[in-house]
Parts: C-alpha cells; structure tokens; sequence
C-alpha cells in the first residue's frame, strides 16, 4: 500500500536522527577538542563499514535531497548529515516535522570521558593518560553541547540532545543540566547504565533533577550506546565465533546476536527503579524517551511489573506507587523499535495498554535504521488502523517532542 497524502503521514515527528559529520570536518563544526579526538582516532575509523566517519574525500555536504537520498543513502554523504539547515530541507522531503537529533561526535567524546583503558586506547587508540583522555573527552562534550543548543535555537524543528555526564553529585549534574536548558536544549540524554551521580534514580536526591526536567517539558532521553556500564565486562562475548563481528559495524551497538540480544536489559532495569521506586508518581509529568532499544521488550517488562506490583508487593508498594506500572508506562514512557525486523504492529495488538508508547524513528543517517522505513513501518501497522498509524507516526511522539 503506498503512503497516502494526509496530515499524519506528511507531518511525522521522529524521535531519533543524527548529527553525522566524517571526522575531518568535526574541528570546523564542533571546536578544537572535537578536532582533537578525530585525529586520535582516525586510524580506528578507516576499519569502519557503513557509518562512514573517515570520508577524507567528502567535499562538504552537498548530495542532491531526493527520495532515494534520503531514504536509502547512509553515513556522511547522505544529505543533512551535518549541514543543518539542509537538514530542514531532508525534513520536508520525508514528511518529517519534529526531529529528536542525537549526537554522533559525541559519542566518542562520552567513550573519552567515561571509557575504561581498554576501550579508549585499544578500540579508539586514543594517546596519552587516562586523565588527560578523559579531560579532552570533557571539553569535547562541552563542544557538541554548545553546538546543540545553538542548533535547536536555530530551528526548533531540530530537537538536538544535549549529552549530560556528572561529574559524581547531583549538585553538578543539576548545574549543568540547568545551565544547558537556559541556552535552549529541550531534551537531555544521561547514561541509563550507571546509577546517575553515583545514585540510584529513585534516591530523594534526585528529585530536584527530576523536577528541574518536568517543569521545564524537557524529557529525558536514553539511547543505545550508553548500557556499557551494566555490562562492565566486554567478555561475556569476547572470542565466542557465534557473536564475531560481521562486515558492518556500528560505534553505538555490536552488530551480532549477542548485543541486540542484550540491549534492552538496561533499558528495562533502568525503567525498573523509576517506575517501582514511586519517580513518575512523584512527577506525573516527567517525559522518557528509551530510544534505539528495541520496542519488543516492553510489553513483557509493563506485565512482570504488573505481576511484582499486584500480586507479590502491593501492601509494600502501595504507599510508593498509585497506578499499575503499565500505567506509569504508558503515561510517561517512549520507545522505538528497530526498523528493519521487529514486529511493532504485534506490540500494538499484543499490549494495547502502552499503545501510548510506541513511536516511529528513522536514525537517519546512520545505518541502522534501515532503508524506506516509513513505508515499511506503515505497510506494518496500517492494517491496524488509522487510531494507531496516528499514534505512531505522530501523536504518541508529542511527549518528547512537545509544543
């Protein structure tokens, strides 16, 4: 069936894209620190397939927006990948309205700051001490922090998230975040695998956090890339021939059975303590987007806290919690499934108590997000209706994409 000519279809908010700008234009756009780290980690780009960073030869970003561009081209050469104001134009050309900007500089500036010895120097071959990493990862963040605001401002269509990591109290953590939303971001992103501050997320001391986010529409936003610390250990699937890299790799996820077998554990642990520890009951209004995890995982996560809610702990609970958990779920909580395979329409039948929850992401540009997903992402879910087509493709989006 192809797409029709209606509002929904033509004004789709999408919760996750990129910025994606190949390694020699980081310094240009971001500052000297992000130059900095892209000439550390050349070498380990160049071994890179699919999302493309080394693109020594990229001119600028100057391929032709069209259907085919746009919907089937991926990495740096794809059009808006960094030039954001032709990113308006890509916009117009998917039918987009809203669009939830990730980073991709800033990824590894995060791995920089947080990384352990490991991963800084034998995977990204960063040079130098651990602290003097770390410090330049720092002033990276600071950069692609600077250049979201000023994006957003630039065009609130383009939502960019700012990349928020503490340095261990809330009191800093509440700083920076308060700092970043007085220049204009309107979404944060912290690591969901790490107990913020060094907190549970459910501790009284972060209530102020909490309450710094709702009052403001500023959702909180996760995404894959940040579950490392959970799994502190990369050898559960080191030297084992079933999960050996393929020829297309990803800095955000391992592209083999083990890792998208595994990434929503931390999504739904994170989701665990807000929901059980009484977060979204002491802030009704409080938005959470988990983005890039995988939708599949949710509807059995609402009915296992269901269960330990009614029937094992509810004389416990109950003086935390008002609702069902599958209430707080579909009330404050966003997800996306992966484009190419997961059965979101199955979601929807199967779990019709979060059908709130379930919204469309394109990833644009990067690999991952497959090629003609709107078209297959309706072709999916159209059966079900045009309630639902809405839901997804629109209005259940307008939680982290508020007016």
């Amino acid at each position: 069936m192809r797409l029709p000519n209606s509002t929904v279809m033509n004004r789709v908010f999408d919760v996750d894209s990129h910025e994606m700008a190949p390694l020699h234009f980081w310094g240009s756009t971001f500052g000297p620190a992000a130059g900095e780290i892209a000439d550390q980690i050349t070498d380990a780009m160049k071994l890179q397939i699919g999302n493309d960073f080394y693109a020594p030869d990229l001119a600028g970003d100057l391929t032709t927006i069209d259907h085919d561009s746009v919907w089937n081209l991926k990495g740096t050469s794809a059009p808006g990948a960094f030039d954001f104001a032709r990113r308006l134009d890509v916009m117009d050309e998917m039918g987009v309205a809203r669009q939830l900007v990730f980073p991709s500089f800033a990824i590894f500036a995060s791995m920089a700051k947080i990384g352990n010895e490991f991963q800084v120097k034998n995977f990204l071959g960063m040079k130098g001490s651990i602290g003097e990493i770390q410090d330049l990862g720092d002033a990276g963040l600071t950069e692609y922090n600077n250049w979201a605001a000023a994006t957003t401002k630039n065009s609130d269509r383009t939502r960019c998230v700012a990349y928020v990591m503490d340095n261990g109290t809330v009191d800093d953590l509440l700083e920076q975040t308060e700092t970043l939303i007085g220049k204009g971001i309107r979404a944060v992103n912290i690591p969901h695998g790490v107990p913020p501050a060094g907190v549970s997320p459910a501790d009284p001391s972060m209530d102020q956090f909490w309450e710094l986010l709702e009052s403001h529409d500023v959702p909180l936003v996760t995404h894959v890339g940040n579950e490392q610390g959970l799994f502190a250990s990369g050898q559960w699937k080191r030297n084992v021939p079933a999960f050996a890299l393929g020829k297309t790799q990803s800095i955000e996820l391992g592209l083999e059975p083990y890792s998208f077998a595994t990434l929503h554990i931390t999504a739904g642990h994170f989701l665990t303590v807000l929901v059980l520890g009484g977060v979204f009951e002491r802030f009704p209004n409080l938005r959470l987007g988990m983005i890039e995890q995988g939708s599949s995982w949710l509807g059995p996560a609402a009915d296992n806290l269901d269960m330990w809610a009614r029937d094992v702990y509810h004389n416990r609970l109950k003086h935390h919690i008002s609702m069902a958990p599958s209430q707080y779920i579909n009330r404050n909580v966003r997800v996306t499934p992966f484009n190419d395979f997961e059965p979101v329409a199955q979601d929807f039948a199967r779990y019709p108590q979060i059908a709130d929850s379930y919204c469309y992401a394109t990833d644009y540009p990067h690999v991952e997000g497959g090629k003609e997903s709107k078209q297959k992402l309706f072709d999916q879910i159209s059966p079900l209706g045009e309630e639902i087509v809405d839901k997804f493709f629109r209005s259940n989006a307008q939680l982290i994409l508020p007016d």
